[in-house]
């Protein structure tokens, strides 16, 4: 049977059946634009979603950095995850709560892990967002304020603390416990202070991803 069924139904004349095959047409393809647009609309992509997690953990006191840049950052991490994502934007969080002049690295004298050196000027250990201090493997890119470039840094040191932690790169079940402590220079197994503060936000961040 056709959808329309145009045929002779007692006496209707050939423009009214066309006229009432016309509003079914226009009937089914309204439905079918409405179905189309639950069935197809695009989730929140995870850059979208990193820009709504970092409201919360912004500086109250200083301007944060550019929201859409450091999600682009966090998102373009080689093999990123929302585990990894979160991960990453949570030490970033507890380490500079992703304060714009933190990451330009003007510092206040008792920022940014200072020191006084041999002539009594205030010098300072920690760069960026993830106040990383220098070593072998990121001194070619210490001290740059450029955000994509400390989020790359910090994901790679953090990757090397996952393995230091994880054998094999096996994730074991406190693997976010023992990449925070390596990450932070203890033992894998180390407890202090800080350290559930920032799973907390860790798991609040993956619940947001």
């Amino acid at each position: 049977m056709s959808l329309f069924r145009l045929v002779d139904d007692g006496g209707s004349s050939v423009v009214e059946r066309l006229h009432r095959a016309i509003l079914a047409a226009c009937a089914m393809f309204a439905v079918f634009l409405w179905v189309t647009s639950f069935a197809g609309a695009a989730a929140p992509s995870l850059i979208e979603r990193l820009i709504t997690a970092q409201v919360p953990l912004q500086s109250k006191t200083d301007p944060p950095v550019d929201a859409q840049a450091l999600a682009e950052a966090i998102a373009s991490v080689p093999k990123v995850s929302r585990e990894w994502a979160a991960l990453i934007l949570t030490v970033a969080a507890h380490e500079s709560a992703l304060s714009a002049r933190i990451a330009r690295g003007e510092y206040r004298d008792f920022e940014g892990d200072s020191f006084r050196n041999r002539q009594g000027k205030v010098e300072h250990r920690a760069w960026g967002l993830w106040q990383a201090h220098k070593n072998h493997l990121n001194e070619a890119a210490w001290g740059s304020p450029e955000l994509s470039v400390q989020t790359e840094e910090a994901a790679r040191a953090l990757r090397r603390a996952f393995y230091t932690c994880n054998g094999g790169g096996r994730a074991h079940d406190d693997w976010v416990r023992s990449t925070l402590s390596s990450y932070s220079g203890r033992r894998c197994d180390a407890s202090w202070p800080g350290l559930e503060k920032r799973v907390a936000t860790y798991e609040h961040v993956l619940r947001a991803l």
